[in-house]
């Protein structure tokens, strides 16, 4: 299942394999058997979902029988590799001719990522101080990989100028460590890692839809190509609705909805998403208020703008306005139309010619919106030299903490983030500490729309 910001909407296509090491294919006498992996792999999939029964049993199949299955946790050794693709809209794998790659992946490959776990590392054993977010990141730039601190290496390869393949160094790799990291600080053992969407810091496991249905190429929910529709229109459809999160019995796609007023990676509202928006949400719909434009002149409509989006958008997954009729999630949320797809890989070339990714990976064609100042009062930070923003700023920096060179926290951001652990979903909070990336088994889908 797809995360919010890593559709082909953010303008790149992902693969996602996994490999367990050869004990885990092996019979106890040492010879391959297929029957043997699959077992293995199943029995990692429950233990990595939470949802190992006591008829699994204790150890891993056949030559692997010596390894404990531990809730959570991969075994040392396994690995996933992740190559992302650019965008290509007229792909969805049922002509081959065409394109043999499903769900809108080109040909071309933009990155390969890789994890490899590499020794034992257990969350319940955590405690405040024992991993430090601040600490030097170990790696090697010839070889290209960090290490993230918790029993996994990391890798990647790049575009260079010409097109082909590079190792990234470890300025690069730095942004796969926000995600893949260690386990947040917490006095209590918890099921997820990092910044909580992660088990064993990986995504797509926990995510993986149950049965057949999940082990076969990642198609962002069967995704179907329209060839006839205009390079500015949407695409395709997808086939597959919204999976019910276990724990909050309602979709994962609509959790995200209700928990955002951008939704893409940089927390603005991508073009195609806000057409579909403008377009939805409307008094004549029965809908509350129509979907503002936002108010940039002043940070107190700023920000009533977005409170009322928030609101808007909870009222439009709770009628089931994000799915089609048929249950689907709405294409227009999902893929870019073709010129879009086109124009952000037209700005991409500019990062790879001039190999300028520790700038970042995407060059926008306005700022967005959420790298500009809109606060105010006790709300608002001014820049590292005390110099205050206005509003609508382009934010290039924060105050930081310069009162102790001994402390941990010296050199750290000190600026609020607003998040209000205590504020109530009903009143428009979005703090969920104990979210699980986790889906009903067997699966569920959320009612088709009303």
């Amino acid at each position: 299942m797809p995360y919010g910001i890593f559709t082909p909407m953010t303008g790149s296509v992902s693969g996602i394999y996994i490999r367990l090491p050869p004990v885990f294919m092996q019979r106890t006498d040492g010879a391959f058997d297929l029957d043997i992996y699959r077992q293995n792999l199943a029995l990692l999939e429950r233990a990595i979902q939470d949802r190992v029964q006591p008829e699994d049993g204790l150890t891993y199949r056949g030559a692997a029988r010596v390894v404990a299955i531990e809730r959570g946790l991969y075994p040392v050794g396994a690995e996933f590799a992740h190559p992302l693709h650019y965008v290509d809209v007229a792909a969805d794998g049922r002509d081959a001719a065409i394109s043999p790659y499903p769900g809108a992946r080109a040909r071309r490959v933009k990155e390969i990522r890789y994890m490899v776990k590499w020794k034992p590392f257990y969350p319940s054993q955590f405690r405040p101080g024992v991993k430090e977010e601040g600490a030097p990141l170990y790696g090697n730039d010839a070889q290209g990989w960090v290490d993230n601190g918790v029993g996994w290496y990391l890798s990647g390869y790049i575009e260079n100028t010409d097109g082909a393949l590079r190792p990234q160094h470890r300025e690069e790799l730095m942004q796969c460590i926000g995600c893949h990291s260690g386990v947040t600080s917490t006095e209590f053992p918890q099921f997820t890692a990092g910044v909580g969407n992660t088990v064993d810091s990986t995504w797509a496991f926990p995510r993986k839809f149950s049965g057949e249905l999940g082990w076969r190429e990642m198609d962002y929910l069967g995704y179907l190509a329209r060839t006839s529709v205009g390079r500015e229109a949407t695409p395709g459809q997808a086939r597959l609705g919204d999976p019910i999160n276990r724990d909050l019995d309602k979709g994962e796609f609509r959790h995200f909805l209700d928990n955002v007023v951008g939704a893409s990676l940089y927390g603005d509202m991508p073009a195609a998403i806000e057409r579909f928006l403008s377009d939805a949400i409307q008094p004549a719909r029965g809908y509350y208020a129509e979907w503002p434009a936002l108010d940039t002149a002043s940070a107190t409509g700023f920000q009533r703008g977005q409170a009322l989006r928030q609101q808007l958008l909870r009222e439009l997954t709770a009628r089931g306005g994000y799915l089609t009729a048929k249950g689907a999630i709405h294409g227009e949320l999902l893929y870019p139309p073709k010129e879009d797809a086109l124009a952000a890989a037209r700005r991409y070339r500019q990062v790879v010619v001039t190999q300028r990714y520790v700038k970042g990976k995407d060059v926008f064609p306005v700022t967005p919106l959420t790298y500009r100042y809109f606060r105010q009062g006790g709300e608002g930070f001014t820049h590292q030299d005390g110099q205050s923003y206005q509003v609508g700023d382009i934010i290039t920096d924060r105050p930081v903490d310069t009162a102790n060179p001994a402390s941990v926290t010296y050199g750290v951001g000190s600026a609020k983030t607003l998040i209000d652990p205590d504020r109530p979903f009903a009143a428009g909070g979005s703090y969920f500490p104990d979210y699980r990336p986790l889906l009903t088994e067997p699966l569920r889908f959320e009612a088709t729309a009303n």
